[in-house]
């Protein structure tokens, strides 16, 4: 981040002893990973199934969340940021006509990721303690309307999570239609890759150089920007990951900002391109006389069929919403 006395006039606090980040105009993020263990505790905490002269079924209560929730700020826009894995447990009990015990069991429901992209169509493992036959129809009851039940909880969650982001003041967006994924429709694994080409993209910020390098090497950020799963390191030498592993890499040379520009190098491939394929990513972030950024990216070594697609994706999926957070546009090849 540009220091006090240094940068773009617009990107820093002044004349507060305080230094409060006033209407959440600078780059924030705030930890939720508490707040969301609050809300889905009490969420799936004695969910009744079944409760009639057969038996009685409940889910009763979140057992781990793993992973974490946050939000995260810039000019007065706000992004929630979540990818949890929930553990749930259950008990049950089936009964005769007399109302004698028949069956007795318990387990766990066990949520592999619950994100932005699985929300409204999680995926969902029931486990029983123990399989004889004589439980699976409480195994199967969990299954059905149990399951029907934890997805119903996390989708009021994640409403209630937008609610809170927005601090009452705007309704959370109908989630968008699924992107296309950023490879999607890219070179199979047996494709032919012996000609390459290259691709060029310029983009104007008008946050200054640091901050643009900064984000480009942030985790929760690159998540925030592309709604999808990544790993970066501010490390040379150091692997980076992104829409959910679908593009692979490694940062070859690393220049943080010196007064003029600072510049990323990455080793760069998508995962559906052949083993030992790799482009070269130059990303060039010019300080201008505002204090302003020019962004220009150069990659080599592209599959010759592969560059407008390449282009596209780099302009949408990553640059375009920069833009949206950051202010920017583009401004030709």
């Amino acid at each position: 981040m540009a220091k006090l006395g240094e940068g773009d006039e617009r990107w820093i606090v002044r004349e507060r002893d305080d230094g409060r980040n006033v209407n959440n105009w600078h780059w924030s993020e705030t930890n939720l990973t508490e707040w969301a263990r609050e809300k889905l505790e009490a969420r799936l905490q004695g969910i009744v199934l079944r409760e009639d002269a057969r038996g009685v079924c409940k889910i009763l209560s979140l057992d781990t969340m793993k992973g974490d929730v946050s939000v995260q700020s810039r000019k007065q826009k706000r992004f929630p940021l979540y990818e949890l894995e929930l553990t749930i447990n259950w008990e049950g009990q089936l009964w005769d006509a007399n109302g004698a015990v028949v069956a007795e069991a318990k387990g766990k429901i066990k949520v592999p990721d619950l994100s932005e992209e699985t929300f409204d169509d999680l995926e969902m493992t029931v486990i029983c303690d123990d399989e004889k036959d004589v439980k699976r129809p409480l195994k199967e009851l969990v299954r059905i309307d149990g399951g029907k039940a934890v997805r119903a909880a996390c989708s009021d969650f994640v409403k209630e999570l937008k609610e809170h982001v927005m601090g009452g003041v705007q309704a959370p967006q109908p989630k968008a239609a699924p992107r296309d994924r950023f490879n999607s429709g890219y070179v199979a694994s047996s494709a032919e890759t012996s000609k390459t080409g290259s691709v060029k993209v310029t983009y104007q910020y008008s946050a200054p150089p640091p901050v643009i390098y900064d984000t480009l090497l942030d985790t929760q950020r690159i998540r925030g920007l592309t709604a999808s799963d990544a790993s970066m390191s501010s490390e040379v030498g150091g692997k980076i990951s992104m829409f959910s592993g679908a593009v692979q890499g490694e940062n070859e040379a690393l220049q943080p900002f010196d007064g003029d520009k600072a510049v990323i190098t990455w080793k760069w491939r998508f995962s559906t391109w052949q083993p030992n394929q790799w482009s070269k990513v130059i990303i060039t972030m010019h300080k201008q006389d505002d204090g302003s950024t020019k962004l220009v990216l150069d990659q080599a070594g592209v599959p010759e069929d592969e560059c407008e697609r390449t282009e596209k994706g780099w302009r949408n999926m990553l640059f375009e919403p920069m833009n949206s957070m950051l202010g920017g546009r583009v401004i030709g090849a």
